[in-house]
């Protein structure tokens, strides 16, 4: 398995992995009373040592891109909504990358106006290659497809007799 093999980094709707999932899935199987709530901490272990560690910042700019991404596809939900709708009107304005990006550097990174214009040409510039990465339109066929993955792959652990818990999702 490669770090960068889109399979295990394919995101649900709340931002995780496949990946994530069946770690998870595994976690909430081997909790004790003792490691009972330290599940986030936990997942983040396995992350790191499978797939080695992010630096605070990577994970800021992951965390930056995902919202840039949640945010388009709101805005296009609403735009495809309203079409739908056969009501007319306005189209809500869609947002380019540079508009999401300078939202992100705000809320996301909390960038001050000092450092704006440089965290905004960052999320510009990398945003474009977490495109590549992820779908930003909402498919609920791939949602869907994700999720037997991960049913998949626990099904196939429990053959291993390695016990997962399937009311690990997040």
């Amino acid at each position: 398995m490669s770090g960068s093999d889109s399979t295990y980094h394919a995101m649900f709707g709340d931002g995780s992995s496949v990946l994530e999932h069946v770690l998870l899935a595994i976690i909430e199987a081997h909790s004790t009373p003792e490691t009972s709530g330290s599940q986030q901490r936990r997942l983040e272990t396995a992350l790191a040592a499978l797939l080695g560690s992010a630096s605070p910042a990577q994970r800021n700019m992951e965390a930056a891109h995902a919202f840039m991404a949640r945010q388009r596809r709101h805005a296009v939900c609403e735009a495809e909504m309203l079409a739908l709708s056969g009501r007319g009107g306005i189209p809500p304005n869609i947002p380019t990358i540079a508009e999401l990006a300078e939202n992100a550097a705000r809320k996301v990174l909390q960038c001050r106006d000092t450092d704006l214009p440089a965290a905004v040409d960052e999320l510009c510039n990398s945003f474009r290659g977490y495109q590549a990465r992820t779908a930003i339109e909402p498919d609920p066929i791939c949602e869907a497809l994700k999720a037997q993955a991960v049913e998949r792959i626990c099904d196939e652990l429990a053959e291993w007799d390695i016990a997962t818990s399937r009311s690990g999702r997040r």
